[in-house]
């Protein structure tokens, strides 16, 4: 018995230990009907509807509709500083939104 209670107590240090793994959660845009997933606040610039795209500061409809045009015909972002290739997205729209977006 003290053995077990032994494995229960190293158990339950090790467990309060260790982080928790947040859960990924896909949410839907009712407009485009597409969904994407976003991790933690940060948006995946791969799979970011316009409407999430347009959350971003600096980020209005026609940068938005640039992005998915760039990932549509070039293929996925393969790391966030491809946006730069992005037509109207330079090194300062960049630092802004660089925290704020993921490639996944």
């Amino acid at each position: 018995m003290k053995k077990q209670l032994s494995s229960l107590m190293l158990l339950t240090a090790i467990a309060l230990q260790t982080p928790l793994a947040q859960a990924e959660v896909a949410k839907t845009d009712p407009v485009s009907s597409t969904s994407s997933v976003s991790i933690g606040n940060k948006i995946d610039l791969n799979l970011a509807t316009l409407a999430e795209l347009q959350t971003l500061p600096g980020v209005g409809i026609s940068k938005a509709k640039a992005i998915i045009s760039y990932r549509e015909q070039v293929g996925p972002f393969l790391e966030v500083a491809q946006l730069t290739e992005v037509k109207g997205i330079g090194n300062k729209m960049l630092a802004k939104i660089n925290d704020l977006v993921v490639v996944k």
